[in-house]
């Protein structure tokens, strides 16, 4: 419901023409509400549930009705469902069996036999309860349950895999924004620039190169807010195609928040640990490994006897159906023993062990894997930290630079090329740190997916 209210509000907000702000918690949510591939996985993951409550039909007994009329002249059918029907007499089975040679006795007492048509109405209730299977039954119901689980956790993953896709996009679209940010101070500063140079020039102190090049330069930043502009609307539509929206004005969107970089306390073998225990895909893999094991001893229960019991109550008439002229049942109970199948069901059951040692080596090497993804991000981490360090560092070096030079330009000891020069060193530093903030953060956010900790709250140790 929260989720409609927030895609009506954005849709009224369009139509009304003006901007709604827009949070990273708002974002994942309305993302985790309509993505397809998440759509996809929670119908394949219903499609398990009903599997598995389908699988535990199997220790339930089958019942069947049937109702099957016949009209036959073949004797055996005929004179069996007349014998069903409780209608078959010594005289009347004369009908279908040649007795004509009991005449000597009474002469004309049995006619030769005119094989004639008859009808039947057969209403049965049948009925076969499994007793002892081997174990297969029960083994084939907990393998549905395992995986039933474990497309569980897949749906957690790719859950993990939306919110890690849309908050990259967020984080995009902040860069973005605080592009934008910097270019207009860049330009009150180039703008300050040329007024000094016009005024310098105006009182004799400077020549009118400078002002030309100032105000080239100042034309230059302009354009560099505009492109900043289109690359924000192209970030904000990025970030609408992750939340899986495509049918909101970018324009009308405004992303919240400032790009700040939070650090994690954490090393890497605390992060390689979460990922061990945590990660769902891992836990997924982990519970088919275990259903594989499982396999192997479904297939074993083909060597073993089978036990079921069975029954049935019937009703045979001539001309009605669900006519009782003649009724009865049958009860029994069934062993089933294949004793030789040519080793089929042996070598399928070796051939089940081995798949499952060659599942458990693949968990082992998935797992050295996830270390490792783990690891990577983690020093990529590390390298992102550096890079803003320096960043930083190298922002408070060009602001101290450009100060001076914009002293020594006031006082005729610098030229406004060396000014411009200094002011464009500067402005890209302040690009640069937020550009490092950005890969800072996203590293991290890399880190969190790498080792399973994304969750629907945007959390996630620190």
């Amino acid at each position: 419901m929260r989720q409609r209210w927030i895609l009506l509000l954005v849709l009224t907000i369009t139509v009304a023409g003006f901007s709604r702000e827009l949070t990273l918690q708002e974002a994942i949510d309305t993302a985790l509400k309509n993505s397809y591939q998440l759509k996809a996985d929670k119908r394949k993951l219903k499609s398990k549930e009903l599997e598995y409550k389908a699988t535990k039909g199997l220790r339930w007994p089958t019942i069947t009705f049937s109702e099957v009329f016949m009209r036959t002249n073949i004797p055996g059918w005929a004179m069996m469902n007349e014998l069903n029907q409780h209608r078959l007499t010594m005289m009347s089975s004369a009908k279908y069996v040649d007795m004509t040679a009991f005449n000597y006795m009474m002469p004309g007492m049995f006619p030769s036999p005119t094989y004639p048509e008859w009808n039947n109405w057969q209403t049965k209730l049948e009925f076969q309860v499994p007793i002892w299977a081997g174990g297969k039954i029960g083994t084939g119901i907990e393998m549905r349950k395992k995986e039933y689980e474990a497309t569980k956790f897949d749906v957690e993953r790719t859950k993990q895999k939306v919110i890690y896709d849309v908050t990259k996009a967020y984080y995009g679209a902040l860069l973005a924004k605080q592009a934008i940010k910097l270019a207009n101070q860049a330009y009150k500063s180039v703008k300050k620039h040329y007024d000094t140079a016009k005024t310098m020039y105006d009182n004799g102190l400077a020549i009118y190169a400078d002002v030309l090049r100032a105000k080239v330069y100042l034309a230059k930043v302009k354009s560099k807010i505009t492109e900043a502009e289109n690359q924000y609307l192209i970030a904000k539509r990025g970030l609408l195609l992750a939340m899986g929206i495509d049918d909101v004005d970018p324009a009308q969107i405004e992303v919240v928040g400032e790009l700040e970089f939070t650090d994690t306390d954490k090393d890497v073998r605390y992060w390689q640990e979460v990922a061990l225990r945590e990660r769902p895909d891992l836990i997924a893999l982990r519970t088919r490994v275990e259903n594989a094991k499982r396999y192997a001893d479904f297939q074993k229960a083909d060597m073993l006897p089978t036990i079921g019991a069975f029954g049935a109550y019937q009703m045979d008439d001539k001309n009605n159906p669900f006519g009782t002229d003649g009724t009865g049942f049958m009860l029994g109970i069934g062993v089933n023993w294949k004793l030789f199948d040519g080793f089929q069901a042996y070598n399928k059951y070796r051939a089940a062990k081995e798949t499952y040692k060659q599942y458990s080596t693949m968990k082992k090497g998935f797992e050295e894997f996830i270390k490792f993804s783990v690891f990577k991000a983690y020093k990529e981490l590390l390298t992102a930290k550096d890079r803003l360090k320096t960043a930083e560092d190298n922002l408070k070096y060009a602001e101290e630079v450009l100060k001076i030079t914009e002293k020594r330009y006031k006082n005729q000891m610098a030229s406004m090329i060396d000014l411009l020069d200094t002011q464009t060193m500067y402005d890209q530093m302040k690009f640069e740190k937020a550009k490092a903030t950005y890969d800072a953060q996203v590293s991290l956010l890399e880190l969190k997916y790498q080792a399973g900790k994304l969750k629907e709250n945007n959390g996630g140790d620190r």
